[in-house]
């Protein structure tokens, strides 16, 4: 469906480099990274929007610009960008119109969007009269009823608060679902990228460092700053590792352990002062000192110590997580 091979693109203090996606038709794909990580870029690139660039981007074998030129894309940014002129109705079937579609199929089109959208008895609202969720949901409809083969999303619930931005993931992913249209979603939320997207591209200073699934970023990461950005509380390189958990990992060069993985025993060769501890929504997030190194664990339920206490810790093997990374690259968030 989507295929981007070696795309570049050169800014005067910023460069796109070497950017190599294949999206197949119907798949909801996630670019997940820090704000001027390029993620925007590359949304752009494969909108035609911005046509300077080196490389190759492919739509159904067809470039971009002659995608958007018979307008199969749907785009959907931050901005709801609604006609403030025109109703909710008016507003839908704009691109419709526009096209020139018949007026009983513009009806039905838009009637249905409506429905999709959960926007029934609003019809007739006018933008200022809606809210920010409601804007969002006229933006979507609006896209999505002239039937592309695409839609891409810009950051399009970032603006909305906790509670709408989860009604509307859910609604989003319920649109996919039923519409079953290729969707490529831009988003700096790690847990908003992991809920909607079958995969996702993690991008960082103009690279796309790593692309699958979500379950294989969350296991398997390929470098360090993917698993800096899915929170993955402890990260060593290997000579750390080593110095630490007195365990040598060969072939690879950095070893990442989540909270979770490390527990409190009665008794281990792992002893560890408790520096600091914060409870977060139902489990306590502590940090102790080993080998004066600060380690992160995550208990929930109960926790009986204090700061100044000593506890001793063990780990599984088999919740390590081995990265190979690039030992000379230190990738920071």
């Amino acid at each position: 469906m989507i295929e981007l091979k070696k795309v570049s693109k050169n800014f005067q203090d910023f460069s796109l480099k070497n950017i190599d996606i294949f999206i197949n038709k119907g798949e909801f794909i996630g670019i997940l990274g820090r704000s001027g990580s390029g993620k925007s870029t590359v949304l752009s690139l494969i909108a035609g929007l911005d046509k300077e660039y080196s490389g190759e981007i492919m739509i159904d074998r067809k470039p971009p610009n002659k995608i958007i030129k018979d307008g199969e894309i749907g785009m959907v940014f931050q901005k709801d960008l609604l006609l403030p002129h025109l109703n909710v109705s008016e507003n839908i079937a704009f691109g419709l119109k526009i096209k020139k579609v018949d007026k009983k199929e513009i009806e039905k089109r838009v009637s249905l969007a409506i429905l999709d959208m959960e926007l029934s008895g609003k019809e007739k609202r006018f933008p200022n009269e809606l809210s920010g969720g409601e804007k969002q949901r006229v933006s979507i409809a609006r896209a999505i009823v002239t039937k592309p083969k695409l839609l891409l999303m810009d950051e399009p619930f970032s603006a909305l608060d906790f509670n709408l931005r989860e009604k509307m993931q859910k609604l989003l992913k319920k649109l996919h679902k039923k519409l079953k249209i290729t969707i490529v979603f831009v988003t700096h939320d790690r847990e908003e990228a992991f809920y909607l997207c079958d995969k996702i591209g993690v991008m960082f200073k103009g690279e796309l460092l790593d692309y699958g699934t979500p379950e294989k970023l969350y296991y398997n990461p390929e470098n360090v700053y993917t698993a800096q950005l899915l929170a993955i509380e402890n990260i060593f390189c290997k000579e750390k590792f080593k110095k630490i958990f007195n365990c040598e990992v060969e072939n690879y060069n950095f070893v990442a352990l989540r909270g979770k993985s490390l527990k409190v025993v009665a008794n281990s060769e792992l002893k560890a002062e408790i520096k600091e501890i914060n409870f977060k929504m139902g489990e306590y997030s502590v940090i102790v000192s080993l080998e004066n190194e600060n380690i992160v664990f995550v208990q929930e339920g109960n926790f009986e110590y204090k700061v100044g206490d000593t506890v001793y810790l063990e780990y599984n093997k088999k919740d390590m997580i081995l990265i190979k990374g690039d030992e000379n690259v230190r990738y920071t968030l």
